[in-house]
């Protein structure tokens, strides 16, 4: 997996609050971002020294609001991540869909290999957790992550993480179809946007709609994710993501489905009123043009 992304200056100190950092980026001129939550800064300080407790002493640490980084590589390494990944990350993020900052701490963990990857799972109790690439803990409200599988992860996990804050109830399909809408991805000219791309779960979605019972959106959506073949439902979810965006209506379904979640647990009647569509059928008759379409292979919006 990859991830297309744009170079941005150092992070301020961490007596600094984020939002303004991100505000003050070059070649930006967007809206205020919320300011973070005025969460004492000995809670992040607890944080790192949680963490550092479970792991190596000689790793290196970089604690910048609201994230607590920390690995087995360079303290450089994990600058240049925040720098140049998650920082650009967070913004475009909180600029088109979250309203609300995390109130506690990230912690990412950055390993640079797959062993060391499998050993800090272990390490920090996930063992049984099977992921190659990276994993979030929602209740840790930790991200771990192999580096060596592309910048793309640290993408993925981190839309689960800033979308668990802002949006709590956020049905399953959806929240792994947005995190792996990022996880090959480009940002905007201005820096404000990430805009998914095609990758190799395209492929997987297309062998199985030649099928014979294809995946459908209406399974997709009012099933329990994953229950009838994983990889094809992150297929699926991602690319009715991607089919939202080109149609410039991601944004404006995630802020309906949390609106109406009290309601509409699945999502299902905010895509259809964000849509147009009459029934989910009609949807996905819709979304299968598209994806049969040059347009979905298009390398942008």
């Amino acid at each position: 997996m990859g991830l297309i992304w744009m170079s941005y200056v150092a992070a301020a100190p961490g007596s600094v609050e984020i939002g303004d950092v991100l505000n003050q980026l070059p070649g930006v001129s967007a809206p205020a971002l919320p300011r973070l939550s005025e969460t004492p800064p000995e809670v992040y300080e607890r944080a790192a020294t949680q963490i550092q407790s479970r792991l190596p002493q000689t790793w290196s640490t970089v604690n910048r609001y609201p994230f607590v980084l920390t690995g087995n590589v360079s303290e450089q390494r994990l600058q240049q991540a925040l720098r140049e990944v998650v920082l650009p990350t967070y913004r475009a993020l909180m600029v088109e869909y979250f309203d609300h900052p995390p109130a506690e701490p990230i912690t990412l963990v950055l390993m640079s290999d797959d062993a060391s990857y499998v050993d800090a799972v272990g390490r920090l109790g996930y063992s049984g957790r099977k992921e190659y690439a990276g994993i979030y803990s929602r209740r840790d409200r930790r991200l771990i992550l192999n580096l060596a599988s592309g910048d793309g992860t640290i993408a993925h996990e981190l839309t689960h993480a800033l979308a668990h804050a802002d949006f709590l109830r956020m049905p399953e399909w959806f929240d792994e179809g947005l995190a792996a809408l990022h996880e090959e991805s480009s940002f905007t000219e201005d820096g404000l946007r990430l805009i998914g791309l095609p990758n190799w779960r395209d492929a997987v979605l297309a062998d199985a709609l030649r099928h014979s019972r294809p995946p459908t959106v209406k399974l997709l959506v009012t099933s329990d994710f994953g229950s009838r073949n994983p990889e094809v439902d992150y297929a699926l979810s991602r690319n009715l993501c991607r089919y939202l965006q080109h149609r410039g209506l991601l944004a404006a379904f995630y802020r309906k489905c949390r609106a109406r979640i009290h309601d509409d647990s699945n999502g299902a009647r905010a895509l259809l009123e964000v849509s147009g569509c009459r029934t989910l059928e009609e949807l996905d008759g819709k979304f299968r043009g598209w994806f049969a379409s040059p347009a979905s292979r298009a390398s942008q919006e």
